[in-house]
């Protein structure tokens, strides 16, 4: 957007004469209306972020207006924030951007943006924030906002603050602008700061776009990438973003099992981090001097709650597939606590049995304790450990615990206390009705499910000793059931009518439902 414009939008020009692969677009704001977006889209243009709102009282007054018209004509839309950090804190800000905007900000569309640029009248930002106070505004508005729609937000700047920023930003994805005059020119690398590269460059001020009125003063942008690209960052195609924000108490259903392979979710109860393996888990530390070390993950994980990521970790590093869960904690602050919390339905009748594997190769620290306990009134009250495990298991090793629990609202929990300098690890978990081991509930290779991306059609192949009937439960990445119906011995055809884009995943169970037989993902792509 050009200086103290407050709205912008991308666009998708796979005909230009630029280049095939040249993905550019314009910014407009309420002062551009009445856009007509039919021309925009016939005119090649393919997706556009409106201004929503500045400060903590101000909305664009066609923000809704263009995102339903916009979307009508087969745009891809999203939402932007002009930034007042002289006026408001970031949470404010960021609160106020999500009651306007919220509801249109979600997976296949433009992420939000916020727009950081010096004021219309008044001091610059600099001169009002030392580096380190605007970098944690931002740091503040973006947290605040990605909890909320687990989508990683764009920083639209120029030059002057993308230098004047910190380095802790430039994992978010840089909108910087030049003003080179052409999609072709990349930003001068000067310009970009602590980021080694740019998302999208504003080239142009004086764009002329079919639908727009008064044309011939519009923002052009280009996204540094091709189409394929684009797609896969706006979570279209392969590769989708990561599950949305978890912090709702969903119960998982019996039979339940997990290696951990899941791109893990976002904890919007704790913060921002991925710490949950998928939305039937919620996590918590504790401790006396509780650094941001003692937190569990996916064991590859890299973020900013771990340190010194690579020390403590444990070899081989899954006893499964290609992850596991890891409590890590290395420096080790005195007597860390970590929970992590599976939220299932135990209301059946009968013997429960839950099977893991577990790894701690290191003898004898003090303090530590790992325990596996059980809540059955929804989380308030544990009782004593139903399993409790010495420090050192050198290899994984196989452990099986079992309750007789009924409560829909079960709680089971893997908690550690640990002052030693090799993490914790468990992977293979499953709990099941009955005695049944883990190796009846692993996926099996006498199922497959092809193609894989598809677009919700697809057929199931059984082979070897799949001979009877089954069922196959399809469930979203909120863990809503979506489809459930037969599969038959030889090949199936599956039409689950998916209308959303992303990843799914299913289980197939016998047919009297006690006993999963395979589970997997599926990746759907319109």
């Amino acid at each position: 957007m050009k200086k103290y414009l407050l709205f912008l939008t991308v666009v998708l020009l796979s005909c230009l004469n630029i280049h095939a692969q040249t993905i550019v677009g314009i910014d407009l704001y309420h002062g551009d209306d009445p856009v007509t977006w039919s021309s925009v889209k016939s005119g090649g243009y393919g997706y556009a972020w409106h201004k929503s709102t500045q400060g903590t009282t101000y909305t664009d007054p066609d923000f809704v207006t263009d995102m339903v018209n916009g979307e009508a004509a087969g745009m891809y839309m999203g939402a932007y924030h002009f930034a007042d950090p002289e006026n408001n804190s970031a949470k404010a800000e960021a609160d106020y951007f999500l009651s306007v905007a919220k509801s249109y900000i979600k997976t296949c569309e433009m992420p939000p943006v916020l727009d950081l640029e010096d004021p219309t009248s008044g001091p610059s930002l600099s001169s009002s924030f030392s580096s380190a106070a605007l970098t944690a505004w931002v740091q503040e508005w973006f947290d605040t906002v990605q909890k909320m729609t687990g989508i990683t937000p764009v920083l639209y700047t120029d030059g002057t603050y993308a230098k004047y920023l910190g380095s802790s930003l430039n994992k978010y994805p840089l909108w910087i602008a030049t003003v080179s005059g052409s999609p072709s020119n990349p930003p001068p690398t000067a310009d970009l700061g602590s980021w080694s590269t740019w998302t999208f460059n504003q080239y142009s001020w004086t764009l002329t776009v079919p639908g727009v009125p008064g044309s011939g003063n519009e923002d052009g942008d280009v996204f540094n990438g091709d189409s394929t690209a684009f797609k896969k960052f706006i979570g279209c195609i392969a590769g989708p973003p990561p599950p949305p924000p978890v912090c709702d108490t969903i119960y998982a259903s019996l039979p339940y099992s997990t290696s951990f392979e899941n791109t893990w979710a976002y904890d919007s109860c704790a913060g921002v981090a991925q710490r949950l393996p998928d939305f039937y888990w919620k996590t918590s530390i504790g401790g006396t001097t509780p650094d941001g070390d003692d937190y569990w993950h996916r064991d590859d994980y890299t973020g900013g709650d771990w340190s010194s990521p690579t020390s403590g970790a444990y070899t081989p590093a899954t006893s499964k597939g290609t992850y596991s869960a890891r409590f890590h904690n290395d420096p080790p602050p005195a007597g860390s606590i970590g929970n992590l919390d599976l939220y299932i339905d135990l209301s059946g009748a009968g013997t429960k049995t839950i099977n893991f594997d577990y790894i701690h190769n290191e003898l004898s620290p003090s303090p530590f304790a790992f325990d596996v306990e059980l809540s059955t009134d929804g989380g308030k009250t544990f009782s004593a450990p139903l399993l409790s495990l010495p420090a050192q298991a050198a290899a994984w090793t196989a452990e099986t615990l079992t309750t007789t629990a009924t409560s829909a609202k079960s709680v089971i929990r893997f908690t550690v206390t640990d002052k030693g300098n090799t993490d914790v690890g468990i992977d293979n978990l499953s709990v099941v009705t009955g005695p049944t081991g883990i190796s009846a509930i692993t996926a099996n290779s006498d199922f497959s499910i092809y193609p894989n991306p598809n677009n919700g059609s697809f057929t199931i192949a059984t082979a070897g000793s799949i001979n009877e009937k089954t069922e196959i439960e399809i469930y979203n990445a909120l863990g809503q059931q979506v489809y459930s119906g037969d599969v038959y011995p030889g090949k199936t055809q599956i039409n689950m009518n998916a209308k959303e884009s992303g990843m799914y995943f299913y289980r197939i169970m016998s047919e009297s439902g006690d006993r999963l037989i395979s589970q997997g993902r599926l990746i759907v792509q319109h």
